[in-house]
């Protein structure tokens, strides 16, 4: 048995090949290449019970040599790949489980019985290009290209990717090589292995479905401060690149504006545990900030969409100007274009700030650091506090009037985003049913906020036009007066809400 260790990333444009080969002369790092060309076919049960278990079987043929492997289940952070794995040489191209040790198989497994149901799934054929490279202090790092395509039937899926896997020596050695190539190749992190989007392709597995990624997420309270954040860490992280990808396979500003969301869920978190976090750790929030003023276009473009799409809400009533509809539409094409935004999510910064977030993942596991400032460690009492810390904000600037107005609601915003980003994180903590019952005006409000930002934009555009239709001024006017109501009613129901997070 070995297991791997390895960076895994998805390559965005052409003569990669050329591209690494050149960065390492250039760096006068040592290293051996070769090509070869890789057939591979993946066996499971027609009811998937190897998938079922997290385990991939394979048989790959590179020239006469045929091998099985098999693999179980590990673990995957920030596209650092850690998974045990068996092989066997063997003489046919069918899988012979017999061969691997037993310990592989879960109670309510039976090798026999799985032989026999075995089927063959899907094939990634590719060629891969080699480089072994042994840098300065001694650690040996395999980077491998791998060009090819997934086939399964008649569907296909092309491979571009470039896999470090660490042969000997510290796994900081391929952070390093990985950073010197984001200078010179469009990358992310690839966090699905060739199996597992075979799989899709085969539709043994939906597509991403983002409703899947909603939820708390600190939810363990046995667990301390500091490993509340690194868990944490590890499944916003994993959130962020999960949308990151459902935005490539299919871009929308639905979908970008989740991936905003990710990234402000996670710079909440280095908020949220600033005091047990060192100065350096918490130049990563600066990362994170950069890229979500990057995307604050996002929220206006949304806003745009809508008012300027034929099913859209307001549209009909907009239809009554088409001068307005085309200064919105002008307000529109302002914003970056998918490509862009492609670019943007393949550059250097972007790789060196996930890779940054990895390795404080990693760093912080392996040293299973204790909380230095609080001596009971008190997750809960530490929640609470932050709960209520983010909450006395808002009522502050809610209790100052009975009513609020347009301008005031908008502004509000800002900490209501804020409060709700506090609760993704610690209201996990806490009873379900007082929770939700709490959150419920709380969410209602930030609804009808994203309502009154539309209607607020209507009425910007319409101020740049030289005669604004009274028709639409009017219908605008009584739009906000109705919603002002509704929310100065949901703002008085949320502040009187029991708290749910007492013990």
């Amino acid at each position: 048995m070995t297991t791997e260790i390895e960076l895994k990333y998805l390559v965005l444009g052409d003569n990669t090949q050329e591209k690494i080969s050149q960065t390492l002369n250039h760096e006068n790092i040592q290293f051996s290449y070769q090509e070869k060309q890789l057939a591979n076919c993946y066996f499971d049960t027609p009811d998937l019970n190897l998938r079922h278990h997290d385990m991939g079987l394979r048989v790959r043929r590179n020239n006469n040599h045929i091998e099985q492997t098999i693999k179980t289940a590990g673990q995957v952070v920030g596209g650092l790949h850690s998974r045990p794995e068996y092989n066997v040489d063997i003489a046919s191209e069918r899988p012979i489980l017999s061969l691997f040790p037993n310990v592989i198989w879960h109670e309510d497994q039976s090798p026999e019985h799985i032989q026999r149901e075995l089927v063959a799934l899907f094939d990634t054929n590719f060629k891969r290009c080699t480089w072994l490279i042994t840098d300065k202090s001694g650690n040996v790092v395999e980077l491998a290209y791998d060009q090819g395509e997934i086939t399964s039937s008649d569907k296909k899926e092309s491979i571009h990717e470039l896999e470090f896997e660490l042969v000997e020596g510290e796994t900081s050695a391929l952070f390093n090589l990985a950073t010197l190539l984001f200078n010179v190749l469009a990358l992310r992190p690839g966090i699905k292995s060739k199996a597992a989007r075979g799989y899709v392709l085969w539709r043994a597995e939906p597509a991403l479905n983002q409703s899947q990624q909603a939820g708390y997420i600190c939810e363990k309270r046995s667990d301390s401060i500091a490993s509340a954040f690194t868990h944490g860490l590890s499944q916003g992280f994993t959130r962020l690149q999960k949308s990151i990808e459902s935005y490539l396979m299919a871009p929308s500003l639905q979908t970008l504006v989740q991936v905003k969301a990710e990234l402000a869920t996670l710079r909440h978190g280095f908020w949220l545990f600033a005091d047990y976090l060192s100065a350096e750790e918490l130049l990563i929030r600066d990362g994170l900030s950069h890229f979500i003023h990057l995307l604050a276009w996002v929220d206006n473009a949304i806003h745009l969409q809508e008012l300027t799409n034929k099913t859209g809400n307001y549209r009909k009533k907009l239809d009554f100007s088409q001068q307005l509809i085309e200064q919105l539409k002008i307000e529109k094409r302002r914003f970056p274009n998918n490509d862009d935004i492609s670019q943007l999510l393949h550059s250097s910064r972007f790789n060196q700030l996930q890779l940054s977030i990895l390795k404080l993942f990693l760093s912080r596991s392996q040293q299973q650091l204790t909380d230095p400032k609080v001596k009971d460690d008190s997750l809960i009492k530490f929640a609470q506090d932050k709960i209520k810390f983010s909450l006395r904000e808002l009522n502050e600037q809610m209790n100052n009037l009975s009513t609020l107005q347009c301008h005031q609601y908008i502004a509000l915003s800002k900490p209501l985003y804020r409060s709700s980003l506090t609760g993704t994180w610690l209201a996990g903590l806490f009873d379900n049913e007082l929770r939700d019952k709490f959150r419920r005006p709380w969410l209602d409000l930030k609804q009808g906020i994203t309502e009154l930002h539309s209607l607020w934009i209507i009425q910007l555009q319409l101020e740049k036009l030289d005669n604004p239709p009274k028709k639409i001024v009017q219908w605008q006017n009584s739009k906000v007066e109705g919603l002002l109501i509704a929310l100065n009613n949901t703002k008085s129901i949320a502040i009187a809400m029991p708290p749910y997070w007492h013990e």
